[in-house]
């Protein structure tokens, strides 16, 4: 009987060697599992922190690229406005010297045609002067506001051209 509770006793003691060795295992292989996901963790933050520093100083070139973009699309309407105010300030000075030619061809009218050309000489006279205070609202204006100064000086110049080809043709006839 003795023998059989050292065998017991034996068994038990091996049971517990065993079962204590799976318990070791076990807890080492979790502290394994803990560590390889302490390190993909540090891995993964390095990863994001230098994804956002890319992406920051990609944005940062992004608006700078823009800055740039926007100033040099500014530089070339300003030229461009300066071109077509340019021009049509030539224009209007033109009409000044056609309008002496115009009245130097009517000093040889007398009667009906006399009062004729002059009526359409005010006409054409009060038309230069909407241009030109046109022409004056568009050195002024800018932005939203320059598009439509431009197409009414535009639509006033059309206008103030058509009425000086109708007197000059009075004169080819």
């Amino acid at each position: 009987m003795k023998k059989l509770i050292w065998v017991g006793i034996i068994v038990a003691a091996i049971m517990l060697v065993v079962g204590c060795g799976d318990k070791a295992e076990e807890q080492s292989v979790a502290e394994k599992a803990v560590e390889g996901a302490k390190d993909a963790a540090e891995k993964t933050t390095e990863m994001v922190k230098d994804a956002a520093e890319k992406t920051g100083e990609m944005a940062k070139e992004a608006v700078e690229e823009g800055k740039e973009a926007a100033s040099a699309a500014m530089e070339w309407t300003k030229e461009k406005m300066d071109e077509y105010l340019g021009a049509m300030g030539e224009q209007l000075s033109g009409f000044t010297d056609k309008f002496g030619d115009l009245q130097a061809k009517a000093k040889g009218l007398s009667g009906d045609a006399k009062m004729k050309f002059d009526e359409q000489f005010a006409a054409l006279n009060a038309k230069k002067d909407e241009a030109s205070s046109a022409f004056a609202a568009l050195k002024e204006s800018s932005g939203e506001t320059w598009a439509a100064a431009k197409e009414k000086l535009d639509m006033i110049m059309a206008e103030l051209a058509e009425l000086y080809e109708k007197i000059m043709a009075n004169f080819k006839e």
